[in-house]
Protein backbone atom coordinates (compact mmCIF):
# COMPACT_ATOMS: atom_id res chain seq x y z
CA UNK A 1 0.00 0.00 0.00
CA UNK A 2 3.01 2.47 0.74
CA UNK A 3 3.77 2.16 -2.78
CA UNK A 4 0.92 3.14 -4.18
CA UNK A 5 1.04 6.17 -1.84
CA UNK A 6 4.24 7.36 -3.24
CA UNK A 7 2.88 6.45 -7.42
CA UNK A 8 -0.34 8.29 -6.43
CA UNK A 9 1.95 11.32 -5.28
CA UNK A 10 4.08 11.31 -7.93
CA UNK A 11 1.46 11.41 -10.43
CA UNK A 12 0.01 13.89 -8.75
CA UNK A 13 2.74 15.94 -8.41
CA UNK A 14 3.68 15.77 -12.33
CA UNK A 15 -0.01 16.65 -13.56
CA UNK A 16 0.24 19.87 -10.97
CA UNK A 17 3.59 21.27 -12.48
CA UNK A 18 2.30 20.19 -16.04
CA UNK A 19 -0.78 22.26 -15.10
CA UNK A 20 1.55 25.25 -13.51
CA UNK A 21 3.55 25.20 -16.29
CA UNK A 22 0.90 25.15 -19.33
CA UNK A 23 -0.80 28.50 -16.66
CA UNK A 24 2.22 30.47 -16.34
CA UNK A 25 2.93 30.09 -20.35
CA UNK A 26 -0.38 31.08 -21.79
CA UNK A 27 -0.42 34.51 -20.15
CA UNK A 28 3.06 35.64 -22.46
CA UNK A 29 1.38 33.94 -25.54
CA UNK A 30 -1.90 36.76 -25.15
CA UNK A 31 0.22 39.36 -24.36
CA UNK A 32 1.93 38.69 -27.85
CA UNK A 33 -1.31 39.96 -29.28
CA UNK A 34 -2.07 42.59 -27.29
CA UNK A 35 1.40 43.88 -27.95
CA UNK A 36 0.52 43.96 -31.39
CA UNK A 37 -2.24 46.75 -30.78
CA UNK A 38 -0.92 48.32 -27.94
CA UNK A 39 1.74 50.36 -30.00
CA UNK A 40 -0.19 50.82 -32.74
CA UNK A 41 0.41 53.43 -35.38
CA UNK A 42 -1.48 56.18 -37.17
CA UNK A 43 -1.48 54.62 -40.32
CA UNK A 44 -2.11 51.32 -39.14
CA UNK A 45 -5.14 52.31 -37.55
CA UNK A 46 -6.39 54.03 -40.49
CA UNK A 47 -5.67 50.71 -42.33
CA UNK A 48 -7.83 48.58 -40.31
CA UNK A 49 -10.72 50.78 -39.83
CA UNK A 50 -10.42 51.16 -44.06
CA UNK A 51 -10.92 47.36 -43.83
CA UNK A 52 -13.74 47.89 -41.34
CA UNK A 53 -12.13 45.66 -38.43
CA UNK A 54 -13.77 45.08 -35.30
CA UNK A 55 -10.62 45.02 -33.36
CA UNK A 56 -9.63 48.51 -34.80
CA UNK A 57 -12.90 50.14 -33.78
CA UNK A 58 -12.68 48.74 -30.46
CA UNK A 59 -9.05 49.89 -30.31
CA UNK A 60 -10.73 53.31 -31.54
CA UNK A 61 -13.75 53.92 -28.70
CA UNK A 62 -10.96 52.41 -25.90
CA UNK A 63 -9.02 55.15 -26.67
CA UNK A 64 -10.92 57.83 -27.30
CA UNK A 65 -13.56 57.12 -23.96
CA UNK A 66 -10.07 56.74 -21.68
CA UNK A 67 -8.87 59.65 -22.83
CA UNK A 68 -12.30 62.39 -23.50
CA UNK A 69 -12.57 65.52 -21.91
CA UNK A 70 -9.31 67.93 -20.75
CA UNK A 71 -5.79 67.11 -21.14
CA UNK A 72 -3.35 67.41 -19.52
CA UNK A 73 -0.76 68.91 -22.38
CA UNK A 74 -4.48 71.15 -22.95
CA UNK A 75 -6.69 70.64 -25.25
CA UNK A 76 -10.05 69.50 -24.72
CA UNK A 77 -12.57 67.18 -26.84
CA UNK A 78 -15.81 65.14 -25.77
CA UNK A 79 -17.52 62.49 -27.63
CA UNK A 80 -20.60 62.74 -29.88
CA UNK A 81 -23.53 61.96 -28.12
CA UNK A 82 -25.43 60.08 -30.42
CA UNK A 83 -26.51 56.44 -31.32
CA UNK A 84 -24.09 56.57 -34.24
CA UNK A 85 -21.00 57.74 -32.42
CA UNK A 86 -19.21 54.97 -33.50
CA UNK A 87 -19.28 55.55 -37.36
CA UNK A 88 -19.27 59.20 -36.41
CA UNK A 89 -15.85 59.04 -35.16
CA UNK A 90 -14.52 55.94 -37.44
CA UNK A 91 -15.91 58.80 -40.57
CA UNK A 92 -13.92 61.24 -38.32
CA UNK A 93 -10.81 59.72 -38.31
CA UNK A 94 -10.69 58.33 -42.13
CA UNK A 95 -11.55 61.95 -43.17
CA UNK A 96 -8.39 63.32 -40.93
CA UNK A 97 -5.80 60.67 -41.23
CA UNK A 98 -5.04 61.49 -45.20
CA UNK A 99 -4.35 65.18 -44.07
CA UNK A 100 -1.87 64.50 -41.85
CA UNK A 101 -0.13 61.58 -42.51
CA UNK A 102 2.15 61.95 -39.83
CA UNK A 103 3.87 58.39 -40.02
CA UNK A 104 6.20 58.81 -37.10
CA UNK A 105 2.49 59.42 -35.02
CA UNK A 106 0.83 56.36 -32.42
CA UNK A 107 -2.26 56.06 -33.15
CA UNK A 108 -3.55 57.19 -29.29
CA UNK A 109 -2.16 60.69 -30.17
CA UNK A 110 -3.53 60.90 -33.94
CA UNK A 111 -6.98 59.95 -32.37
CA UNK A 112 -6.46 62.86 -29.90
CA UNK A 113 -5.43 65.50 -31.95
CA UNK A 114 -8.42 64.17 -34.32
CA UNK A 115 -11.23 64.41 -31.39
CA UNK A 116 -9.36 68.33 -30.72
CA UNK A 117 -10.09 69.34 -33.70
CA UNK A 118 -13.31 67.78 -34.71
CA UNK A 119 -15.28 67.71 -31.35
CA UNK A 120 -13.51 70.20 -29.18
CA UNK A 121 -15.09 70.56 -25.67
CA UNK A 122 -17.49 73.33 -25.65
CA UNK A 123 -16.27 76.67 -23.17
CA UNK A 124 -18.69 77.18 -20.48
Amino acid sequence: MKNNNKLIRVVMTMALSCNFMLTVSMPARSSETHDNYAFMSAQDLYDALSQQSQVALGYLLGIVDAKKGPQAEGGCFTVPWQSDADEVLVTAYLEYWPQVADFSIKAPDALIQMMQERFPCQSQ
